[in-house]
């Protein structure tokens, strides 16, 4: 049910937190009922090579919400529970830290309670194996696909593709219709391919050298879920690195001290008793569409209101605020509570995985721009660089006639078809002209949709020096210069190099100055010694004296104009499933088009959203050589 509803303030969620949250019972014994959900964990032995791990099926059961399994060490079902179960391994999302923090909140779960009602496993385990199924036959269906298609109807070669962008998007569009016959003509105002795609080192070069490793100046991790990015990677024969097993744990750093795991569960548990009673009262995935006047009225919540809304300790508060930050992108006021308040609805929707086996998280060795390049080398003549998109018409006959700037002279490409491939920061900038008749959904999603403000400067060491704390080198803190790290490529690290990323968002990532480096860098390197002590002696210098290090500002890139969309208070139910859908002949595509509860902001997104939009194109030409 759709309804619209006024702004609640600070006071107006007390409301709602008394009248829509019943009083939760988490209890041991699954078989009695209960108003709210219920978590269980239940173990199966499975082995893992060196030693052998046990396997959670940890879950919350409600109507809407079901459940999912992930795996932890044997330890975990032994002694002292909070402190031994070691973080439960789940799907990689846009920083390691955010993992961590998702995985804090299955273990909340785990310990309310360590019994399942059958019948209720049952029927999650069927759920799961449809899942499973579906991502199985993702990754298995390219090569048939493509083998089948020499057997069916083809669309008409002359059928006029014209794409915007070759990012990941872009790309993936036009190799998916070229398979098919059709040879679409992708313009990029960049000079090179792959967009917020882009890999410094090796092969890629660039300005600043890490001896040995590939950084990822954009896109970084890839999980092990995202059938698409890993059927490309398999087909063009591309080399995983495995993160997963990355020595030493998180660093939790606020208020001018240093806690633990430990600590931060002890505050976080009351907490998410709150997250699932209302989890239990609002829809299963709210759109713009399909939403109800209680879930309208949680969306305008922002993050920081509903935090103080439900009597957040003052070190949780901290940590979700780091953590949704660092994942999202903008300051935590100005981000949706529902980012927060499907947390877990969001990972069970887009990332099941298999019975028994824990997620595996990965980057490509030779960095991930390989995809967008081996992409590109199988679209000779295509792909046309340096055409920056001024404006888009639609001709008398229905066609789409695009104006293209080249140095300084402009022309214009007439199409059947568009596809608009590029963040709608840049489309914002592009004259869209009265003659297309979008209608003002359509015009509203791309002037108001959120996006981060994310900022990536990576930091060379001499080694991994914080592995000596016990720090694997992810990290969150409360200081001006310092937010959220993890260490970059630590498969290739040696004792005498090593590579620290400094991930900043919100205003500290908007406010960044890619013409001081050197600057930035020292800011950083100090707060990073404070958050683990001996660090700061350790980073590599240059013959000037200056810190080794680079910073991608996305912020200020014009092509892209932020690092990647995340809703504003309001969004979920006044955007959310109107980003990709087309208006006639003009598509769209992107990590922005694909929905929040599948893979929006995420490298597999824009793979993802760029395939299906090849897909509906020939379906659509198919059915005019059909009737024609």
């Amino acid at each position: 049910m759709t309804s619209a509803s006024s702004p609640v303030t600070g006071a107006g969620m007390q409301a709602v937190s008394s009248a829509a949250s019943p009083s939760i019972a988490l209890t041991a014994d699954a078989r009695t009922p209960t108003r709210g959900p219920v978590a269980h964990v239940t173990d199966t032995p499975r082995a893992t090579g060196p030693g052998r791990a046990h396997c959670f099926t940890v879950g919350v059961f409600n109507d809407r919400h079901p459940c999912i399994k992930r795996c932890a060490p044997r330890q975990a079902l032994e002694g002292e529970r909070a402190q031994s179960l070691s973080f439960l391994e789940f799907c990689m999302p846009r920083t390691p830290l955010f993992d961590l923090f998702r995985q804090t909140t299955r273990k909340a779960l785990a310990a309310a309670s360590p019994e399942a009602n059958a019948l209720e496993a049952r029927r999650v385990a069927r759920m799961d194996r449809r899942s499973v199924l579906k991502g199985v036959t993702a990754l298995g269906m390219g090569m048939a696909v493509r083998a089948a298609r020499a057997e069916e109807a083809r669309p008409p070669a002359a059928l006029r593709v014209g794409i915007v962008g070759a990012g990941l998007a872009g790309l993936a569009c036009a190799y998916e219709l070229r398979c098919s016959g059709v040879q679409a003509t992708v313009h990029e105002a960049r000079e090179r391919t792959g967009g917020r795609v882009f890999s410094m080192g090796g092969a890629f070069g660039g300005p600043v050298i890490f001896p040995g490793q590939v950084v990822e100046r954009g896109g970084e991790f890839i999980d092990s879920g995202h059938s698409t990015i890993l059927g490309y990677a398999r087909e063009f024969h591309l080399e995983r690195e495995d993160l997963l097993r990355v020595p030493g744990d998180v660093f939790y750093f606020f208020g001018g001290q240093l806690y633990s795991e430990a600590d931060i569960l002890e505050e976080y548990c009351p907490l998410i008793a709150a997250i699932n009673q209302d989890l239990s009262r609002l829809s299963e995935a709210p759109t713009a569409a399909d939403h109800t006047e209680l879930d309208r009225r949680f969306d305008l919540l922002d993050l920081v209101t509903y935090l103080e809304a439900r009597n957040t300790g003052p070190l949780v508060k901290a940590a979700i605020i780091a953590a949704y930050e660092a994942e999202y992108g903008q300051a935590a006021d100005e981000l949706s509570c529902l980012n927060l308040l499907f947390l877990i609805q969001t990972e069970q929707c887009r990332r099941f995985e298999p019975y028994g086996e824990s997620d595996e998280r990965y980057r490509l060795l030779g960095g991930n721009q390989q995809i967008p390049r081996e992409l590109a080398a199988r679209l000779p003549g295509q792909v046309r660089q340096g055409e920056r998109l001024e404006s888009v018409r639609k001709t008398p006959t229905g066609a789409l006639s695009l104006t293209l700037r080249r140095g300084s002279t402009s022309y214009t490409a007439t199409y059947d078809v568009v596809v608009l491939a590029i963040p709608f920061t840049v489309l914002r900038r592009v004259e869209l002209a009265a003659s297309l008749g979008l209608p003002a959904w359509k015009t509203r999603v791309i002037r108001e949709l959120g996006y981060g403000t994310n900022a990536k400067m990576m930091v060379g060491y001499r080694g991994p020096v914080w592995r000596a704390s016990g720090c694997s080198g992810a990290s969150y803190s409360d200081l001006m210069n310092h937010q959220a790290t993890w260490e970059t490529n630590p498969t290739r690290a040696t004792a005498g190099d090593a590579v620290l990323t400094d991930f900043a968002s919100g205003p500290r990532g908007a406010g960044m100055d890619p013409g001081n480096v050197a600057g930035e860098a020292e800011r950083f390197v100090a707060a990073m010694g404070r958050v683990v002590p001996g660090t700061a002696g350790a980073v590599k210098r240059g013959v000037d004296r200056r810190i080794v290090a680079h910073l991608e500002h996305w912020p200020s890139n014009p092509n892209a104009l932020g690092s990647y969309s995340s809703y504003r208070p309001g969004q979920f139910t006044s955007l959310a499933g109107t980003e990709g859908t087309p208006v006639g002949n003009l598509y769209f595509a992107g990590e922005h088009t694909s929905s929040f509860y599948e893979a929006q902001g995420y490298m597999e997104g824009a793979a993802a959203t760029g395939k299906s939009t090849a897909q509906a194109i020939l379906a659509m030409a198919n059915v005019a050589v059909a009737s024609g």
